[in-house]
């Protein structure tokens, strides 16, 4: 008697558990972003159309990250705050990526350099996402 008497106290003790919400994921979590233009030193660069379906992130759920780099593929890693007003802080790891030489104009060395990015910024409608790093930054639209 003893034995069921522990065994359904457990299962009362598991049921409310499984009653809990999972937290809301990450803002970022699950989106796909096309890079439109970078900044370097007070120059800005923008992509054409086409150039920048070569060049996107996707953050996926549970922290990794997928880069198209051009004609290259990435994966990395990442982190990041809770936004508020929509900024808040990012963390980068290094690019695991190819390494083929793309037909110029590329960007994906550049975009690869994402570790370095420590601020983001989304816009309240959520299409467009900004990256900052210490000399670059990158600006994105969601892709569709």
């Amino acid at each position: 008697m003893k034995f069921h008497a522990a065994a359904a106290a457990l299962a009362l003790a598991i049921v409310p558990g499984a009653c809990m919400t999972v937290p809301n994921t990450h803002p970022l979590a699950g989106t796909q972003w096309q890079l439109t233009a970078i900044d370097t030193s007070g120059s800005t660069t923008t992509l054409t159309p086409a150039v920048q379906q070569r060049h996107t992130i996707a953050f996926v759920d549970g922290g990794e990250m997928q880069l198209q780099l051009d004609c290259n593929r990435g994966r990395s890693n990442w982190t990041a705050g809770r936004p508020k007003n929509g900024a808040g802080s990012i963390s980068i790891a290094p690019v695991a990526s190819t390494r083929m030489a793309c037909p110029q104009p590329s960007f994906g060395t550049e975009l690869a350099g994402l570790a370095e990015a420590q601020r983001f910024a989304l816009t309240l409608d959520g299409r467009q996402l900004v990256i900052e790093a210490p000399q670059l930054r990158y600006t994105f639209t969601a892709a569709e």
